[in-house]
């Protein structure tokens, strides 16, 4: 059974260029219907479940932004796009505020109105797909704690958490910013006997060095300029709990000393106070540096890193369970929408596959403010490849799916429109309409599937380590040959702009 042509509605209110449209649409094998008003087209929507919809902002009556406002109660799930002749700002805010896929502004080419609209059914057929892949697990209590991951390196931070914790030895956890250390410590702490005191925890690397050990020790009224009374710290307040100490390689060695004598004689010392204060506090701390090479250079203290180092727990970074990010992106989607930030439940496949090839410096951190940012853009209930971060989709993107997307950049045959209440330029006197010219589109150079191939072969051969950069690189150069050097036909081709082109030419040093 063949599949159903996705359905495209156009609302306008001029009969050339419902005509037009209609008329391009259809040779693309798309099931065109046609309004002229847009209470007309509201109805219309309604019997026939359109996919996308063409919706012209200046019309008789209502108009295209308030048109648009009734299709998301009305058509939620249609990919509307608004066709303007005025690219104001106030436009382009209006429109993605109000929930339009895009907006294109007329005059447009064939070309670039046919790439956008293959654009939307992408999006729609991706947001409509089948409801499965990973279980909700938000209110699973194995994942009360915020540690999501079945990688077989999550599951070996779980084995040592689950061995710690219920004694009251010092643990040292360390790997890359971000990985999520404070969640281990508080998990080590939720899961110990010592769950009914305090927990406290203290970024060192925040806190000026002239002030660390009055915030960690307390001090004494008069200890020093601005000590108007006496202050307890965090280890004399966290007596019977846990204190966490995160970026303890940013500890001055006056302070690391103290620290010691703290896990070692159990007692501390306010600043400016003589008296000792009997503490008893499980020491769990966190960096992200490397103290063995602190301690061979002096920087840190040789003793209390062995004091620290009883239990280590090693984090990975992302990069290292990447098979990970489904459950991850499950998770803090469902936070998400239980915090009501969001209301976006699920992401695509295309885009998930782009966060699952991204290097993720940021780690589960960065992870979790692109997931943040993704889902407060998104349109309707999934995340698409168009709603992740410029960056990180230019980054990856092409090397996860080369999809032949016609070049903003590139030359194409225009659909010349004028609307009845668009302005005449510098004052010229108003002019009788032209007929809507259609001069039949070219079509795309063939893809660089071969050359894509032969360069990653290659790389192989020559056992590179950075094979996704050799690959890109051959690809741009045989895109480049295959088009004579014509920089937007070679965008065209690889699926990306003139200007992402250009970029990369200049990075890997690529000349015409």
């Amino acid at each position: 059974m063949s599949k159903k042509s996705p359905v495209v509605l156009v609302i306008d209110d001029d009969t050339e260029i419902r005509y037009s449209l209609e008329r391009i649409l259809s040779a693309r094998q798309y099931q065109v219907v046609t309004a002229d008003s847009g209470e007309e087209g509201l109805k219309v929507a309604k019997e026939v479940n359109p996919v996308v919809i063409l919706l012209d902002n200046r019309m008789g009556g209502m108009s295209g932004i308030e048109t648009l406002q009734h299709l998301r109660h009305t058509s939620p799930q249609a990919m509307v796009i608004l066709m303007t002749a005025f690219g104001t700002a106030q436009t382009a805010i209006e429109a993605m505020k109000f929930g339009a896929f895009d907006y294109i502004i007329k005059p447009f080419d064939v070309k670039k109105i046919l790439g956008l609209v293959e654009k939307a059914v992408s999006a729609y057929e991706d947001s409509h797909q089948e409801k499965e892949g990973v279980a909700p697990v938000l209110n699973s209590e194995d994942y009360k704690e915020g540690i999501v991951g079945s990688s077989e390196p999550m599951q070996e931070v779980l084995k040592i958490i689950g061995q710690v914790a219920a004694s009251d030895a010092t643990v040292m956890i360390t790997g890359e910013s971000g990985t999520g250390k404070e969640l281990v410590a508080r998990c080590i702490y939720q899961h110990s006997h010592r769950n009914g005191k305090a927990f406290i925890a203290v970024n060192c690397a925040a806190i000026p060095e002239n002030l660390i050990e009055s915030e960690l020790f307390g001090h004494e009224k008069g200890s020093f300029t601005g000590a108007t009374g006496q202050r307890k710290g965090k280890f004399e307040l966290c007596d019977g709990g846990t204190i966490f100490l995160d970026e303890i390689g940013d500890m001055s060695p006056p302070t690391q000393t103290k620290i010691l004598r703290a896990l070692q004689e159990g007692e501390i010392q306010r600043v400016g106070g003589t008296d000792t204060i009997k503490v008893d506090v499980r020491l769990i701390a966190a960096t992200n540096k490397d103290l063995e090479h602190m301690v061979s250079e002096n920087t840190f203290r040789e003793d209390l890193y062995y004091r620290l180092n009883v239990f280590r727990i090693r984090l990975p970074s992302l990069r290292e369970r990447l098979e990970d990010i489904p459950m991850l992106v499950e998770y803090m989607l469902q936070k998400l929408v239980k915090d009501r930030k969001a209301r976006v439940s699920r992401v695509s496949t295309d885009a998930l596959a782009i966060l699952q090839a991204h290097n993720w410096p940021g780690n589960v951190r960065e992870l979790e403010n692109v997931m943040f940012r993704s889902a407060v853009i998104a349109q309707g209930d999934t995340i698409l490849r168009k709603d992740l971060p410029t960056e990180i989709v230019s980054a990856v993107g092409d090397k996860v799916k080369l999809a032949a997307v016609p070049s903003e950049d590139a030359p194409a045959e225009e659909i010349e429109v004028r609307e009845p209440d668009q302005p005449e330029a510098m004052g010229a006197p108003a002019a009788v309409q032209e007929p809507t010219t259609i001069i039949a589109d070219t079509p795309p150079p063939p893809s660089p599937d071969e050359a894509f191939d032969l360069a990653f072969a290659t790389a192989l051969e020559r056992n590179d380590t950075n094979v996704l950069v050799e690959v890109e690189k051959e690809v741009i150069r045989r895109a480049l040959s295959h088009t004579g050097g014509n920089q937007a036909k070679a965008a065209s081709i690889l699926g990306i702009t003139r200007a992402t082109l250009k970029k990369r030419m200049d990075q890997y040093d690529i000349t015409v």
